[in-house]
């Protein structure tokens, strides 16, 4: 899939930055990140995060989780609605062969420790190019919308998420689910990072009369 027409360029050049200021400074000065204030399920998605990241993949959550952990929404359930109300799994696409079976769809299918599930009941017919997954470890599961997003590299690795955490914000049509996103980067070791648009708090949030007419019927 393309976000407006356009191919992710699988850029790492915020990550590089990021890092520099990480190593010189010992902590995080560039980006903008809030602090968690609900814990329900974040194990387990900071454990699927350093996963994809140890496999080198380039992805970032948005959506409904990001903005719940953040305190901006008030519940937060693992069902599937609204395409806001869902958690949302964008990876960039290039030849990795687990990913494949992301993009491709196929029905069940494993990325230790943890397995993929298709959900064919509830795949969104109004937005084709997504699609839901039950992701299962041990006793838990989470349900994602899942969205691969067409790159113009071949290869695009984690080292690429923050790149495509602004490719997403500079993209997306519905500027309301990504106002918070959660991202792990191989910063020394797989590093999670709880990231908040710049203009969260002036956008939108507190300011409903600046927001897209759709903003409202999403959140």
């Amino acid at each position: 899939m393309r976000l407006r027409r356009k191919l992710f360029d699988g850029s790492e050049s915020l990550f590089r930055t990021q890092h520099d200021l990480v190593k010189r400074a010992g902590h995080a000065v560039r980006l903008t990140e809030f602090m968690p204030a609900r814990l329900n399920h974040l194990g387990f998605v900071n454990r699927l995060l350093h996963n994809f990241c140890e496999l080198d993949i380039c992805c970032a959550l948005v959506n409904a989780y990001p903005a719940y952990i953040a305190g901006f929404l008030s519940v937060y359930s693992t069902g599937v609605g609204k395409l806001s109300k869902t958690s949302l799994l964008y990876i960039a696409r290039f030849d990795f062969p687990i990913l494949v079976n992301i993009y491709t769809k196929v029905p069940c299918f494993q990325i230790a420790p943890f397995t993929f599930n298709l959900t064919e009941s509830e795949r969104y017919v109004e937005f084709p190019d997504y699609s839901v997954f039950e992701i299962t470890q041990g006793k838990e599961t989470v349900r994602f919308l899942i969205g691969v997003v067409d790159t113009v590299t071949v290869t695009c690795g984690s080292q690429s998420s923050i790149n495509f955490l602004e490719f997403l914000w500079d993209n997306t049509l519905i500027f309301a689910i990504l106002m918070c996103v959660i991202v792990c980067v191989p910063l020394v070791s797989p590093t999670v990072l709880h990231l908040r648009h710049r203009r969260a708090t002036s956008v939108g949030w507190t300011q409903s009369s600046l927001c897209t007419p759709c903003f409202l019927n999403y959140i």
